[in-house]
């Protein structure tokens, strides 16, 4: 077999994400069973890899999707398309079988041409963190917090239309629902006993009647924080109209295949509904956005979940984790809970992201953004992150023990 000729390509993000199709039985039988294969043989040799484990993220990455057949479709493009260098119009003619047989017996390549696969490997790796896993990360902790000035429109008769009103409405909402309190630590709104001592005096109480004055030095200032990032859903102005850029259209196709029916719930403005927030004081808001602090469903236990952080072995364990909540919920169901499935998917990030270490990557290659004084991800989604990462993961991800 002759090693693939490779074309100039200008980035990884012009692949094209296939569109959502579903394999027959057959197809995806085959396309698994090759897929964990090729897995097999590589993830043991990327030892040689100290940053991160490119392999282990793609693998994990299928396990954690639900839409199995689409993760396939995107992996074997993508991977036929890097080792014969075809060009987006060549890429649309992709057959999946085809790519499957010729692949089928790789083991059998010569060294040069798995040592190309293997390449092939890691940068779909960096493609999924690329456009995907660090503009989550990186957008997560940024909610948007309500000013005072926003505060003061949603009380009065003002409409709740543009970004700061949904979030101001958002959190009010939230608070409500959380009965002023961190579903976490249970600590009250500091801002909101203030207002109610000014109102109360010694006689304030919390939302269930009872005295807040044995907490009135365990207070917090809450935040509201969303579960999937307000960011990552936001339009961008684009030749005058409002459009999802190239990487948020690739990062919505990848975070559908986790769940689609999830996805279409909080799509557009519906991102800003409560079922995709929860009330947190600042520290749990950064935690829990940065993916190290997660919910795990308790079975048979509506609305309770197990929360704790998703790196178990750390020195610093703070707010006394785990904790198991039941998460408040309004007598008469007008506030939306936190939808189960958006908490499932969170947790399902954190673990890809800690499990092949990628998480602790992005952090470091944030930091050093941020001591460049470059912003490693903007609120549409693009940043300068491809040349800086490309250029970091280049000496970093040599394929050097593939045999």
């Amino acid at each position: 077999m002759a090693v693939p000729h490779r074309r100039h390509r200008t980035s990884l993000e012009s692949v094209i994400v296939p569109e959502p199709q579903h394999l027959t039985a057959e197809e995806h039988g085959k396309a698994i069973e090759l897929f964990n294969t090729i897995i097999h043989y590589f993830e043991p040799l990327q030892e040689s890899t100290k940053e991160y484990k490119p392999i282990t993220l793609v693998r994990l990455t299928k396990e954690e999707i639900s839409v199995k057949d689409e993760f396939l479709l995107l992996f074997f493009t993508f991977i036929e398309r890097d080792r014969f260098g075809i060009s987006e119009d060549e890429q649309k003619k992709i057959c999946l079988a085809e790519t499957v047989s010729n692949m089928q017996n790789f083991q059998r390549w010569t060294n040069e041409e798995r040592h190309a696969l293997g390449h092939s490997l890691v940068k779909f790796a960096m493609y999924l963190i690329d456009n995907f896993f660090l503009p989550l990360k990186a957008l997560a902790t940024k909610t948007p917090q309500p000013t005072p000035a926003s505060v003061s429109r949603l009380m009065s008769s003002e409409p709740a239309i543009g970004t700061p009103q949904r979030v101001s409405n958002l959190r009010h909402l939230c608070l409500v629902r959380d009965r002023h309190r961190c579903v976490i630590t249970r600590k009250f709104d500091a801002l909101e006993g203030e207002a109610r001592y000014n109102i109360h005096g010694d006689q304030l109480t919390d939302d269930e009647g009872n005295s807040l004055l044995p907490e009135s030095s365990d207070m917090a200032l809450l935040e509201v924080a969303h579960i999937i990032p307000h960011s990552l859903m936001s339009l961008s102005n684009i030749e005058g109209e409002p459009k999802l850029t190239e990487r948020k259209h690739i990062a919505h196709k990848i975070l559908k295949m986790f769940n689609p029916t999830a996805f279409h719930l909080i799509e557009g403005t519906d991102i800003d509904r409560p079922m995709n927030a929860l009330t947190l004081t600042h520290d749990l808001h950064r935690l829990f956005g940065n993916f190290e602090v997660a919910f795990e469903p308790v079975q048979n236990q509506e609305h309770t979940y197990r929360i704790d952080f998703v790196k178990t072995k750390r020195i610093w364990r703070a707010y006394n984790l785990p904790v198991t909540r039941e998460l408040f919920i309004t007598p008469d169901r007008n506030i939306e809970p936190p939808l189960r499935q958006l908490l499932e998917i969170h947790r399902a990030i954190a673990r890809i992201l800690h499990l092949s270490a990628v998480g602790e990557h992005i952090d470091r290659v944030i930091q050093d953004m941020e001591k460049l004084k470059v912003e490693p991800v903007y609120s549409d989604g693009s940043s300068r992150i491809g040349e800086y990462i490309k250029y970091k993961l280049a000496h970093q991800l040599g394929w050097t023990h593939v045999h």
